[in-house]
């Protein structure tokens, strides 16, 4: 897993920096064995390659991330490219303050070198007439020739703080490259961070307005108009088939045919109200519905 390289990366960086740090200060510890100083040298120059190799090598994994993230998305995987993009962002951010404390260190270390470097200079001058010895004897500093092979062997010890000076500004400005790239990743990724809370404040919006709708739903719903108006209807009715019963109220002398007659009328205006009742109904459940 890519992630998985990136994180191992990080931690392999993090153990560097810190034995790097360790280097530094027995670097800078004064010693009369130049050997052992340039065993340092070596050492410091091996451990800052390490730490700068494994910035490139989590920088372009970090790349193909993204650049799967996003074949994943215009596949159709949005979600899965959105994750991607998150943990990115995140290992981004990781690597760039991981590059940042890298280069402030090597930037301290090279102030300290310099600083050593000019001590030493002050002896520069009394080399400038090391070949004109004289019986052992310089005869315009007073130096031996054996202090002057010491003088000689503190300018080469010079030139090689020199050369050691340019090996921590080139890794500075290595990690310089390496940390611009790296913020590129992460104001890209900021973008993306972007456009996702805006989609989010979107669908807070559409929820809120659909929780609005609901809302008066629910209060039409339980709203007595029209059970008030369906109550209404029946009791006209119910009124109108009185006077018309009454108004055909048979009299004493009236025939049995004529009450049969009164029945059925009677029995049909009862269906008639109970189709109209039936129907209010149904039609009151479909506007709730």
């Amino acid at each position: 897993d890519m992630v998985d390289q990136v994180e191992e990366d990080i931690r392999q960086i993090q153990e560097k920096i810190r034995a790097l740090a360790d280097l530094h200060t027995q670097r800078l510890m004064v010693t009369f064995d130049e050997g052992h100083e340039a065993d340092r040298d070596r050492e410091i120059d091996q451990a800052t390659a390490a730490v700068t190799g494994l910035f490139r090598h989590a920088e372009g994994v970090l790349r193909q991330v993204g650049t799967e993230g996003k074949a994943a998305g215009g596949g159709g995987g949005q979600a899965d490219a959105r994750v991607r993009e998150n943990i990115q962002r995140s290992l981004a951010r990781k690597l760039q303050s991981l590059s940042m404390n890298f280069r402030n260190s090597q930037k301290e270390y090279l102030i300290r070198v310099k600083a050593q470097k000019t001590g030493d200079d002050t002896f520069d001058f009394l080399s400038e007439e090391k070949n004109k010895p004289d019986f052992g004897l310089d005869r315009d500093t007073g130096f031996t020739a054996q202090q002057m092979a010491v003088l000689e062997d503190t300018e080469t010890l010079v030139q090689e703080r020199d050369q050691e000076i340019n090996h921590i500004v080139q890794s500075i400005e290595e990690l310089s490259t390496i940390f611009k790239e790296l913020a590129v990743l992460v104001i890209d990724q900021g973008t993306v961070l972007d456009r996702i809370d805006y989609n989010m404040e979107l669908v807070v919006e559409s929820t809120k307005e659909g929780i609005t709708q609901l809302e008066k739903a629910e209060k039409n719903q339980k709203s007595a108009r029209p059970l008030k108006c369906i109550a209404f209807l029946v009791a006209m009715i119910v009124l109108m088939l009185v006077l018309l019963i009454m108004k055909h109220a048979p009299s004493h002398s009236s025939t049995g045919s004529s009450r049969r007659n009164l029945r059925r009328t009677a029995r049909g205006h009862f269906t008639n109200l109970q189709k109209v009742v039936i129907d209010q109904r149904l039609r009151g459940l479909r506007n709730r519905l």
